[in-house]
């Protein structure tokens, strides 16, 4: 064997205990498998809880796993609420809006033990809040006011009033397709003389959703109307001159994300 063939064999050897040394790469550690669902897609502030179960992977029991939301356009997430993992892996979280607006929740179980963090997937859920009416800025109006009015020896705060008797009265409200329900009452308040008719009507984008004649002493209660997608919400009052009636939509209230 000459000098260049045994150097070849020399480096070939080399190379191959080499090989043979060198450390197999690491795998990658193991990352948590979380499942969550929601029990809604629709709450209701002081009405509602959102629940929400799912599963662990590898099971951990014990350890903690924590809900997060994030509301409307925020980039940041926060924890509301946390728990243990129980024995079959299984969980339950909740959490009991305070805020109405559109929201996002997820779950996520920490690193521990040489295993990485992991995070559900996200859940939206739509928080809706009762709030009245007469809270918020009326387009046109014309012979009503918001204003507290007496309905059979009871009083109605925050609702809408006829001004001036005989004469056609109306006022709208911009609701921008954010709400899903109102409710009201309709009567002649107890000013109106004896005698004395009226009749109110609600729209929306101008199609009808309800139409009552009224009189001293009948009272139209807890009427619920749906305003799903409804833009713009309008109500319409006439009342005789003499005798003299003041109609009255009594604590109107909707069911609204904002």
């Amino acid at each position: 064997m000459n000098r260049i063939t045994a150097l070849a064999a020399t480096v070939a050897l080399t190379a191959g205990s080499l090989a043979l040394t060198a450390p197999a790469a690491q795998a990658a550690p193991a990352k948590y498998k979380v499942t969550a669902k929601a029990n809604t897609e629709i709450a209701i502030v002081k009405e509602d809880t959102v629940k929400v179960r799912g599963r662990v992977t590898p099971k951990a029991a014990g350890q903690k796993v924590v809900l997060q939301q994030r509301v409307g356009n925020k980039k940041s997430w926060k924890v509301t609420a946390s728990t243990k993992v129980k024995r079959n892996g299984t969980y339950v979280l909740k959490d009991k809006p305070t805020t109405p607006g559109s929201r996002e929740y997820r779950v996520v179980k920490p690193a521990s033990k040489g295993i990485r963090k992991g995070i559900s997937t996200s859940m939206p859920v739509e928080v809706y809040r009762w709030q009245t009416l007469t809270s918020r800025t009326p387009g046109p109006m014309t012979n009503i006011a918001p204003i507290g009015v007496n309905i059979g020896a009871e009083f109605y705060g925050q609702s809408l009033a006829t001004t001036t008797a005989g004469t056609p009265s109306t006022v709208e409200y911009t609701l921008g397709r954010k709400c899903l329900e109102m409710r009201a009452s309709y009567a002649l308040t107890d000013e109106s003389a004896s005698g004395a008719t009226g009749l109110v009507a609600v729209s929306a984008d101008g199609k009808v959703l309800a139409s009552h004649a009224l009189a001293v002493g009948t009272l139209v209660a807890d009427e619920t109307l749906d305003l799903d997608g409804v833009f713009r919400l309008k109500f319409d009052a006439t009342t005789t001159a003499a005798p003299a009636a003041t109609v009255a939509v009594a604590t109107p209230e909707v069911l609204c994300t904002r």
